[in-house]
């Protein structure tokens, strides 16, 4: 009985242990805003993403990307809040980035349940931004995230085309 005890014990342990989070947030503040850093639909290669602790549902922080642009070279960070579900596979893949003015950008800020209100392109244009102040961050890639590139809101991306 004793070692049934013992072994319930540190099961639990174990579980609550396992079940802490690794991701950490930085405030925005950190970042170099620069809302002319890409242009909108400019095409990307993504090179790192923070994702974090779960999906975002509730819009309560910015996940971190890390892109380079396909015309300038340049670096650049994006804070977006939706988890593209982006693996390692998408590594080699080409994206467009959308800007916050962007339809793309404004509908990743909806709750799904307010979707059924937007009736016409003028809905999608009211939506404003939530203030976000949060940027998750898995301090195992700080080497990487943790970066003076210019910062801008949006979100990536793939344009499809019906004509092939």
């Amino acid at each position: 009985m004793k070692f049934k005890k013992v072994y319930i014990l540190s099961f639990l342990a174990f579980l609550l242990t396992s079940c802490g989070s690794k991701y950490e947030y930085w405030d925005i503040s950190k970042f170099k805003m620069d809302t002319n850093a890409l242009k909108d639909n400019e095409e990307v290669k993504l090179i790192y993403t923070s994702r974090g602790p779960d999906f975002n549902k509730e819009l309560q922080y910015y996940i971190h990307l890390i892109v380079v642009s396909q015309k300038t070279s340049d670096t650049v960070n994006i804070l977006t809040t939706a988890d593209n579900g982006i693996t390692m596979e998408d590594k080699d893949k080409t994206y467009n980035f959308f800007n916050e003015k962007n339809v793309a950008s404004k509908l990743i800020q909806l709750d799904l349940d307010k979707l059924e209100n937007i009736k016409n392109i003028d809905d999608i244009n009211k939506i404003q931004h939530k203030n976000i102040d949060k940027v998750a961050r898995d301090p195992k890639f700080d080497h990487i995230a943790d970066n003076n590139y210019p910062t801008i809101i949006g979100t990536i991306g793939t344009i499809t085309s019906n004509q092939e």
